[in-house]
């Protein structure tokens, strides 16, 4: 665990968008050390973050669902899905199969597959707003609110970005804040993080036109520093991604970064062999 020593405990917790995710399909390992770490503590988070996590989990269990009904079995699903999409999606479904495959014979039933795929998607769909409470919406990004409460096309629909959100109005109030993040000392400090050198460029282009980033392109590549900036000070960051130990540092907000799956292996295997 990388933490900013400055944290105090009693703070409550913000959860960007790898934390909410790992707590519903993370390893056990992972899913414990998330809880041992929230304890009783409030949880908050933005609806940025609601916006990825519903693009991230909810839209590719929804795909991997379209793919299954028109597939023969859901072994051909997940074989076309793991050599169709991204790295990242196949990721999740590869988790979600982890779920789906605690049921006997799941994989060898199309009906019951498609069944409990449907009632994994609906509890994922409510997973994040029973972890967390939001803070106040700086970017009003229409996506977060999402829902499959009507069917999924209409789900894919409303995921869809276009750009009719206010996150330009985020980057012209953080000027001073994009700012420090750019600056030569930010860059020779972090230098070597690249989750946070990445995509500088992108962040920096917002000083002279905020609506630079505004893109639904730029805005998949600078979510982190989004999501740290809509971050109020009084709460301190729970995160699995590096690239916010640099952001928080400098921004001065409070952090703590979980252990990986390796290191949590590595700890349970120590003990185990004692």
């Amino acid at each position: 665990m990388t933490t900013n020593q400055k944290s105090p405990k009693s703070k409550d917790w913000f959860l960007e968008t790898s934390v909410p995710r790992n707590l519903f399909f993370g390893h056990s390992l992972q899913r414990e050390d998330v809880k041992k770490h929230l304890g009783r503590a409030k949880c908050w988070s933005s609806h940025y973050v609601r916006m990825e996590y519903k693009r991230s989990v909810v839209k590719t269990l929804i795909d991997l669902y379209h793919v299954a009904l028109e597939e023969d079995s859901p072994s051909d699903a997940l074989t076309f899905f793991s050599q169709s999409y991204k790295i990242r999606e196949a990721k999740t479904v590869l988790s979600a199969v982890g779920e789906l495959a605690k049921e006997p014979d799941i994989l060898n039933n199309k009906e019951k597959f498609l069944i409990k795929l449907q009632m994994l998607i609906a509890s994922a769909e409510r997973h994040l707003d029973n972890v967390v409470e939001f803070v106040k919406n700086e970017t009003d990004c229409p996506l977060a609110k999402a829902s499959t409460s009507k069917n999924y096309k209409t789900f894919l629909d409303e995921i869809s970005c276009r750009t009719n959100c206010d996150v330009d109005s985020l980057w012209h109030k953080s000027k001073p804040q994009i700012r420090q993040l750019t600056s030569v000392e930010a860059r020779a400090d972090h230098g070597s993080n690249d989750g946070f050198t990445k995509h500088l460029q992108v962040v920096e282009s917002a000083i002279d036109n905020p609506s630079a980033p505004k893109s639904i392109l730029n805005c998949k590549k600078v979510g982190d520093f989004v999501i740290a900036l809509e971050m109020p000070r009084g709460l301190r960051m729970l995160t699995t991604d590096r690239a916010f130990e640099a952001i928080c540092a400098v921004l001065k907000k409070d952090f703590v970064r979980l252990r990986s799956l390796s290191e949590l292996r590595r700890e349970r295997d120590a003990q185990l062999s004692t």
